[in-house]
């Protein structure tokens, strides 16, 4: 079985929506989504009051309340219409986009970045994009993954079968926009099938229509008939490669990709000669979202894979290195791809790094960088365009001293040698600096009440801060050493919570056994090794907590191995079962699952069953599991009664809640006085419901809320 995601399990994810907690908008389009989300109608606007406006019985303290939240609805929506206009930077892209098309130059764009201070991208950041979108308009993309039913040949990926397809051609729209930060890579077969990668060539009309996709096959997160070919060619011999492409067409990104993939060099020669068109910017693997970079031509990406005689054959062809001294040449981009993947300091140098770099110095072209140590003991080297993502690069005669003697003699480029303009002129890129500007500045007027609005509830609903029971808690330590739940309790139930994630990091993980064993018979579903292990062998909690994931996904197979475990250790927390569909606590249960569980910090299943739903708090009733009262920290009745505050609407499970409850507890009234005084209506719902929860005169309300870290 090959191991890592599948692109079935991803089609899955998609077609369920379970993208949508995964996916990650770009800026502008997360916060559009929130200034649509809270710009109401009138209509919309006054049901939302009425959130807060109570209705019967008012109070002044509610009433002044209902008063503050509106006004910090309306401070909030404010707030995001002037994050939205820092985030739209569209005049500015749509101008440079043009200054390009026109044919002005990279370094006379650059002089304007610095005339405007723009908000989530630099300068540099939006010119980049503006050339790779100008770049694209030279290729055919899909507008839907859709066409994957069209192409032949898909099976030559493995992961690509039948079913996959038509899930992922069920998605609505193209991948990439609900699913882009999803990315993974989709290994490449071990065995070509030869079958179906000659059927690539038979698309015709798509051969190099490119769709975008989330996951990676090769170096590209773009997909076609031409890519699929390339990345698999090295399966063919170099004359079957040379009959078959005779008769296609094929693009800079094709080759690009190619060169990528380590195709053989005389593979990549015959396929250059079979390229009428050479020139233009690859963009193919420009979207990359951990380590982007940016090629102009052919040449920049064969001085990213430090490929000198495909160099010299495009030199042959007049394609030559980027050389643009005051924004990046070819020289940064070696330096960029010298580096190691987490690190700023340069790797060891191979034959092929030492032949580019001195290729690219005999052709003349220089660094950006500066000595910013020069001492007889030591000397560092610092590499980096400011214009190239990424591309810092430290170079040291003590770390790399192979390395520091092949850069020393470079010659430098100062960053600071690019022009800088010092006022705005008539161009649009100006004129779009100056209306972005005033977009910000008129959006930003915020009124002084909202500056202070979330001082004025806390002080009136008189709720103490996370970080303010935190230091509560550091306090009475100083002073009574260490604390106990029981006592902790007596304060309230929250500080027990908040006691346990202060010393979250103080509980004892147990040494696993054979655990690179046991995580491997996880994954394989090697269900005998499991269970061997599993019941001869106390587990760690990390083990713990894999067999449980993994048993909720096999309920048939996992749930006795995860009833027999020797000495049960609790698993770390059971949010899981918080996002995971009643359905599957019902099938666990009918495989013997035992609810009647705890998590490392003593919260049973009910306090998660209340973050679930009423019906996930009635099926734990149904299976008559036990609510311990007893123990320290938030019972379920908190937990309803402080939704019920937060949400201005009593809990849908509090009947059944109350169902569960023996005896009526000190914090349980205190959070009762809680909606009496800033929930009349609320609190009304509930007395009718259980009238010996009416709180005494005398009850203080608490001053503490839940949240989950």
């Amino acid at each position: 079985m090959k191991k890592g995601i599948s692109l079935t399990v991803f089609a899955v994810l998609c077609a369920c929506g379970a993208y949508l907690i995964l996916d990650k908008p770009t800026p502008i389009e997360a916060i559009s989504n929130e200034v649509s989300t809270s710009s109401a109608t009138v209509a919309e606007q006054k049901k939302a009051t009425s959130l807060f406006k109570p209705s019967n019985q008012p109070n002044s303290k509610a009433t002044e309340l209902a008063k503050l939240k509106l006004a910090k609805r309306q401070c909030k929506q404010q707030s995001l219409k002037a994050t939205q206009a820092a985030a739209d930077h569209s005049q500015i892209e749509a101008a440079i986009k043009q200054a390009l098309k026109d044919g002005d130059s990279l370094e006379d764009i650059l002089s304007y970045s610095e005339l405007v201070k723009i908000s989530y991208r630099s300068f540099n950041t939006l010119v980049i994009n503006a050339i790779k979108q100008n770049a694209e308009q030279q290729f055919q993309y899909a507008s839907s993954v859709g066409i994957l039913k069209n192409w032949q040949g898909l099976e030559v990926i493995d992961y690509f079968d039948i079913d996959t397809i038509n899930q992922l051609t069920a998605i609505n729209g193209p991948l990439s926009q609900n699913t882009g930060s999803m990315m993974f890579n989709v290994p490449l077969p071990e065995q070509v099938n030869k079958t179906a990668l000659y059927k690539l060539l038979d698309n015709n009309d798509d051969f190099n229509t490119y769709l975008k996709t989330p996951f990676k096959i090769g170096p590209s997160r773009l997909i076609s008939p031409s890519i699929l070919f390339l990345v698999n060619a090295h399966a063919l011999s170099l004359t079957e490669f040379e009959n078959v492409i005779s008769s296609k067409e094929f693009t800079v990104n094709d080759i690009a990709v190619a060169l990528k993939s380590n195709l053989p060099n005389d593979y990549l020669a015959a396929l250059i000669s079979q390229t009428a068109q050479l020139n233009g910017s690859p963009t193919a693997m420009s979207d990359d979202f951990i380590d982007e970079q940016l090629y102009l031509n052919l040449a920049d990406v064969a001085v990213s894979e430090f490929n000198v005689p495909i160099l010299k054959l495009l030199s042959e062809r007049g394609i030559e290195p980027t050389n643009q001294p005051n924004v990046f040449t070819a020289m940064d981009i070696a330096i960029v791809n010298l580096k190691g993947s987490s690190n700023s300091e340069v790797q060891p140098l191979e034959g092929k790094h030492i032949e580019t770099l001195s290729y690219l110095k005999n052709k003349g072209y220089r660094a950006h960088g500066e000595l910013v140590r020069d001492t007889p003991n030591d000397r560092l080297l610092m590499l980096k365009s400011s214009f190239l993502p990424s591309s810092l690069l430290f170079v040291g005669d003590q770390i790399a001293n192979d390395a520091f003697s092949q850069f020393i003699d470079l010659k430098l480029i100062p960053n600071n040698l690019a022009f800088k303009r010092k006022e705005k002129d008539n161009s649009a890129i100006s004129k779009a600096l100056s209306a972005y500007e005033l977009q910000k500045q008129q959006a930003k007027k915020v009124s002084p009440e909202c500056e202070t609005i979330d001082q004025r509830i806390y002080s009136l609903e008189a709720i103490k801060t996370r970080s303010q029971a935190l230091e509560e808690l550091e306090t009475l330590e100083a002073q009574q050493g260490l604390l106990t739940p029981n006592t902790l309790q007596e304060i309230d139930p929250v500080q027990v919570h908040n006691w346990q994630f202060l010393h979250s990091n103080e509980y004892k993980y147990q040494t696993s056994t054979q655990y690179q064993t046991y995580k491997e018979a996880i994954v394989e579903k090697d269900f005998n090794t499991v269970a061997t292990i599993t019941q001869t062998a106390k587990l760690s909690t990390h083990q713990t907590n894999m067999l449980l994931a993994a048993t909720i996904e096999n309920a048939q197979q996992l749930t006795s191995i995860w009833q027999n475990r020797v000495a049960p250790t609790a698993p770390e927390n059971l949010y899981l079962f918080t996002k995971l569909p009643l359905a599957q606590w019902q099938t666990l249960a009918d495989n013997g699952f035992d609810f009647s569980l705890k998590d490392m910090q003593n919260n049973d299943m009910y306090f998660y069953a209340s973050m679930h739903s009423k019906e996930a708090v009635k099926f734990l009733m149904s299976l008559a599991v036990a609510h311990d009262f007893s123990k320290p920290g938030l019972d379920i009745l908190d937990q309803a009664l402080e939704q019920s505050y937060n949400t201005q609407t009593l809990a849908d499970y509090m009947p059944s809640a109350l169902k569960l409850v023996d005896q009526y507890e000190p914090n349980h009234f205190r959070r009762a006085e809680r909606l009496k005084v800033f929930v009349p209506d609320v609190y009304e719902e509930l007395i009718k419901l259980e009238p010996k929860l009416a709180p005494k005169n005398d009850t203080v309300m608490n001053n503490y809320l839940y949240s989950a870290y």
